[in-house]
C-alpha cells in the first residue's frame, strides 16, 4: 500500500509557528504524535461509496511521516509562511478575506478556490465555509457550482475552531489556527493520510 500524508493549517496571520513547520515535516515523534492529537478519524468507505468516520483517539495516534502536500486554506498573512511551507513539500494555499496582498505558493498566483486530485483523492478548498458550500453545492437557479462533482475531501478555514464532519460522502475539514485559538479550542493543524486512492485518517494535532 502507498500511504502519502497532507498537512493542512489555516488562519496563519502571519509569519508560520516553528511547531507547524516540524510537525510538517515529520521531525515529531511518535510520543508527541500521541500526546498532542486531540481528535484522531478513521475514515471508512463501503461497497457502494459511502463514507463514515470513527473517533479513534486516543488509542490511535498517527505515525511520524513527513507531508507529501500541504494545504493553506486562507488568512495567510505573509508571504514567508508560504515560502517556508513550500520548503518542506507542494504547497497549495486560497486567499482568506484578511489576504489583501498577492500571495504565490508553488502552484503560482493563490486564488480563492483551489480544486485538486491528490494521490487520487478529490480535494476542494476555500477559506469561508459558506463560500466552499456555495461552491459545492451551488444555489439554483441563480449560481451554478464552481466544483463539477463532490469531491472526497473539502477544506475550508475562517472560524479558527477545527472540524471534522460529513457533506454527504465528503469529508469537511477545518484544522482550526495555528496561532489565534477561538472558542478554547487551542492552536491547531491537520494531518490527512491517503493509502491507494481514498482518504483512511484524519487527526486534529495541537500545536503549544
Amino acid at each position: 500500500m502507498t500511504k502519502r500524508r497532507m498537512g493542512v493549517i489555516s488562519d496563519t496571520h502571519g509569519p508560520l509557528p516553528a511547531d507547524a513547520f516540524d510537525l510538517f515535516s515529520g521531525e515529531w515523534d511518535a510520543a508527541r504524535l500521541a500526546e498532542a492529537a486531540v481528535k484522531r478519524y478513521e475514515v471508512t468507505c463501503d461497497a457502494d461509496g459511502h463514507v463514515a468516520f470513527q473517533d479513534r483517539w486516543p488509542e490511535c495516534a498517527p505515525t511520524p511521516q513527513a507531508c507529501d502536500l500541504i494545504l493553506h486554506a486562507g488568512d495567510i498573512g505573509v508571504q514567508s509562511a508560504l515560502d517556508e511551507l513550500g520548503a518542506i513539500c507542494r504547497t497549495v494555499a486560497v486567499l482568506g478575506n484578511n489576504d489583501f496582498a498577492t500571495f504565490w505558493d508553488c502552484d503560482g498566483e493563490v486564488r480563492d478556490l483551489r480544486s485538486l486530485t491528490f494521490g487520487g483523492v478529490d480535494i476542494a478548498m476555500m477559506h469561508i465555509p459558506t463560500d466552499l458550500r456555495l461552491a459545492l453545492h451551488a444555489r439554483p437557479p441563480t449560481v451554478a457550482a464552481a466544483v463539477k462533482e463532490m469531491p472526497q475531501l473539502a477544506v475550508h478555514g475562517h472560524t479558527h475552531v477545527p472540524e471534522v464532519r460529513l457533506d454527504g460522502d465528503t469529508v469537511v475539514l477545518c484544522p482550526g489556527s495555528p496561532s489565534r485559538a477561538r472558542n478554547g479550542s487551542g492552536h491547531n493543524a491537520a494531518l490527512v493520510d491517503i493509502e491507494d486512492g481514498r482518504l483512511t485518517n484524519v487527526s486534529i494535532i495541537h500545536l503549544p
